[in-house]
């Protein structure tokens, strides 16, 4: 009898040794008859030429397994190395057996498209393995720098620790990718069975549950908080009803028309312009043509040879005092326009509770929506506690002209934002305020701003402090609020408070940007995760970060799946379909939703994002540690800035900034420089008053635990400090002032001070109209009256009332 049309390895035999029973189970053909058995094959018999056809093995497939190479329990789909399934090929005019060899000893030949592939793959598995090292590198180097300044022995433990752990999980990873992409399986062959089994198993697991955990807490995030642009308060808000709030808005160099829009968007928010306070705050004293130029929109007659510090005018209704400080950078704007509003609401707030401050950044458009759906959140909302204390909202990218990256940008500040902080906020805070849309309650700021606007550029000892409290200020003084905070969930995303700013046009400046994120995520990131107050307060918060930092810098793998399919080299049943499915397939999912949610159909595109952007990523990270790099390891540049006696740290930077590369500077000048400056101040008596700091810090200090607090309402009314000295607070008012929203008619407007004191550097704000003569001044009201008269016209905030304070406000949900 004709021995069956099997499907049998091409073997030849080396030496007279046995079958082994995992042979013999192996060497069956689909039918169940077993090969030594329908060819003659004893244990000791050598391979004869009996004719039986000729055969040839695949290479990486399994024998007997029905045979696409993959492990039949493998949730990744990855290949087995042993034999695997066999086909036959066309039968030569000489039928006869080849000689075999034995189960697990198959040689196999380089194919020429295996050649092409992998000379293909290669080059991306190169930049893949430089990117797991660099981050590593990174991190690494950080944590050692952590360990070094530290101030108290939790630190160093958890530097320690936080290293041996990344370390591990970062080392299991790199056999992970190798056992996993879809390589030649005359490289595959040589993996033991056991070791391609278990680590796609943990592969599949830890992936799976550090992109599910997350994704569901996003999940109930969008869930119990409304997203989108939707007027969340039904009712009509009047000057009664709604919290004050004061909108600091810093301005450099900015295109006067980008500006305009910026006021406009501001003032023509759906929320009572009387409660509307802008801060417009120019970072430079001198009356230049945008400064001018800025004036003469408002509605101020250019007719005087010079005008004051600080002038409040009235635009839309709305009161917009414009300011004018000396040069000093965005934080230094930032710090005087907060004394501006201490001095001016400071009685205010003697009385009432519920003035906001909103950071902003001078070419950002608010959304109609925006401001009443932050008070919602942090105040109006039902059964609202009053304790929420800062809050960041939803920034979104627009565009006049559309690229590739600009397109790439706008995906990604989605995702970002509604994902990624969505998430930190289910975990108990986000880590981090941006500057270019945060609100804070001003009551608990006013506690921190001493620290908030410490010159941070003055306590930087070298390289790594610089990029964390000058690049990644915004981190940093996040982390300053998460100490503070006397509890979780005081520190939150606003899913529904949108803003649109202009994204980035050229390449180049897309790389500086995110090299300068890139180096303030990382070492703020490394302080986060050893900081013992925070592993106390926000566990789940900072897991859910260290974890995710474990696995970052593993897109790039994605590609190399894609370039097997596209080249065919591999099959879909070959390549780990579970991850692409868990880690493409949610977050598409949730991009879905947001682009239907926020009609924002463009998102969709997301795969494209997924794609491209580990290139991009790669590219920023490789980027900027070596840019970085070069200036620490080769030493300073002939043209780096230096601070020094005659120069202050901030001088420098607005030098290196102006050079055109922020980090071309000397940090390490710092201190000293301030240290001589401060002595060459004092006459050389060695006072070096309060910053005469040797060492640069590393955590907030412990004085500002429970710090970050809202005032509490005493019997008598008045609103103070629990920590405040009663010899502090002035009691001599009367208790008549109502609950905390119930504000007097345009209490606020009018500046609480109305002189200027000694030695006080705040230009208290004068009106515009006592510096006009009377014609103007007639001219000027004629003009406010038409304003506010077109206003009523076209506004529909007032459901066709007055601004009268007519009507209760029911609070909806």
């Amino acid at each position: 009898m004709a021995a069956p049309n099997v499907i049998v390895p091409t073997l030849r035999r080396r030496s007279r040794r046995r079958l082994t029973p995992r042979t013999k189970r192996r060497l069956r053909d689909p039918r169940g008859v077993h090969f030594a058995a329908a060819c003659n094959l004893t244990d000791d018999s050598i391979i004869s030429d009996q004719p039986c056809g000729t055969w040839e093995a695949r290479r990486g497939d399994s024998v007997g397994l029905g045979g696409n190479g993959a492990h039949k329990h493998s949730p990744l789909g990855g290949q087995n190395p042993s034999l695997g399934s066999i086909y036959p090929i066309s039968n030569s005019e000489n039928n006869r057996y080849r000689s075999y060899k034995m189960a697990g000893d198959v040689e196999y030949s380089w194919a020429p498209k295996d050649i092409v592939y992998t000379a293909i793959v290669g080059v991306v598995m190169l930049a893949a393995i430089l990117e797991w090292f660099l981050w590593i590198a990174a991190f690494c180097y950080c944590l050692w720098k952590v360990f070094l300044k530290a101030e108290h022995w939790t630190i160093r433990v958890l530097a320690v620790v936080v290293g041996i752990l990344f370390t591990c999980f970062r080392a299991i990873f790199l056999p992970i990718m190798i056992v996993t992409l879809p390589l030649p399986s005359v490289v595959v062959a040589v993996w033991p069975d056991a070791m391609v089994k278990g680590l796609q198993w943990f592969a599949f697991w830890s992936f799976a549950g550090l992109l599910t955990i997350p994704w569901l807490f996003c999940v109930y995030q969008l869930v119990t908080n409304q997203l989108g642009r939707t007027k969340r308060i039904k009712q009509v808000l009047d000057e009664v009803s709604a919290p004050k709030v004061v909108i600091v808005m810093p301005v450099y160099k900015e295109d006067p028309d980008v500006l305009v829009v910026a006021i406009n968007s501001v003032v023509d928010c759906d929320y009572p312009p009387s409660c509307i306070h802008v801060f417009l705050s120019f970072d430079g004293d001198q009356e230049d043509e945008l400064y001018l130029n800025t004036l003469e929109k408002l509605g101020v007659p250019l007719t005087l040879e010079t005008y004051p510090k600080s002038i409040d005018v009235t635009y839309k209704s709305a009161r917009i005092t414009v300011s004018r400080f000396p040069h000093g950078g965005k934080r230094h704007c930032q710090k005087a326009t907060f004394k501006l509003i201490d001095k001016v609401y400071e009685t205010y707030l003697k009385r009432n509770d519920n003035l906001f401050i909103l950071f902003i950044d001078s070419d950002c458009i608010l959304d109609p929506t925006c401001l009443q759906n932050f008070v919602f959140d942090m105040e109006l909302s039902p059964g609202n506690h009053r304790d929420m204390l800062a809050m960041t909202g939803v920034i979104t990218s627009t565009t006049k002209k559309h690229s590739l990256i600009t397109l790439l940008q706008d995906m990604e500040y989605i995702h970002g934002q509604l994902f990624e902080r969505t998430v930190e906020s289910g975990c108990g805070a986000v880590t981090c305020l941006p500057g270019a849309l945060t609100m804070l309650r001003f009551s608990a700021f006013r506690r921190m701003a001493k620290y908030y606007f410490a010159d941070k550029a003055e306590q930087c000892e070298d390289l790594f402090d610089f990029a964390k409290c000058h690049l990644g200020e915004d981190r940093w003084l996040t982390h300053l609020f998460m100490i503070g905070a006397k509890k979780r969930y005081q520190i939150q995303m606003c899913t529904s408070a949108f803003c649109k700013t202009e994204a980035v046009q050229t390449y180049r400046s897309l790389i500086k940007q995110r090299r300068r994120w890139f180096l303030g995520f990382i070492t703020n990131e490394v302080c986060m995760l050893t900081d013992w107050r925070l592993w106390r307060r926000y566990p789940l918060l900072v897991l859910v970060r260290f974890m995710q930092n474990t696995i970052r810098t593993t897109a790039l793998l994605f590609f190399i799946m894609v370039l097997a399919i596209i080249t065919t080299s591999k099959k879909v049943e070959n390549l780990p379909v579970g991850f692409i499915a868990i880690s493409l397939g949610l977050n598409w999912l949730m991009m879905l939703y947001f682009g239907a949610k926020l009609r924002r159909f463009k998102i969709w595109l997301y795969p494209i994002m997924f794609i491209l952007n580990p290139f991009f990523n790669w590219f920023y990270m490789v980027y900027g540690i070596f840019t970085a790099g070069q200036r620490t390891w080769g030493g300073p540049r002939a043209d780096a800035a230096t601070a020094d006696v005659d120069t202050t740290p901030q001088e420098a930077i607005e030098q290196a900034k102006e050079n055109g590369d922020e980090l071309n500077i000397v940090p390490e000048s710092f201190i000293p420089a301030t240290q001589a400056r401060k002595e060459s101040i004092a006459g050389g008596k060695g006072n070096m008053g309060p910053m005469g700091r040797k060492h640069s810090v590393v955590q907030p200090p412990s004085n500002l635990e429970g710090r970050f607090a809202a005032r509490e309402k005493t019997a008598s009314g008045w609103y103070v400090n629990a920590e405040d000295s009663p010899v502090t607070v002035n009691r001599s008012g009367p208790s008549g002032f109502g609950p905390a929203w119930a504000l007097q008619s345009r209490d606020s407007f009018d500046s609480m001070v109305s002189s200027q004191t000694a030695g006080n550097s705040v230009y208290v704000p004068r009106r515009v109209e006592s510096i006009m003569g009377d014609e103007d001044r007639k001219k000027y009201e004629m003009a406010q009256q038409s304003q506010f008269n077109q206003f009523l016209a076209n506004s529909k905030r007032f459901g066709g009332q007055q601004a009268s304070g007519q009507g209760a406000l029911t609070q909806t949900m």
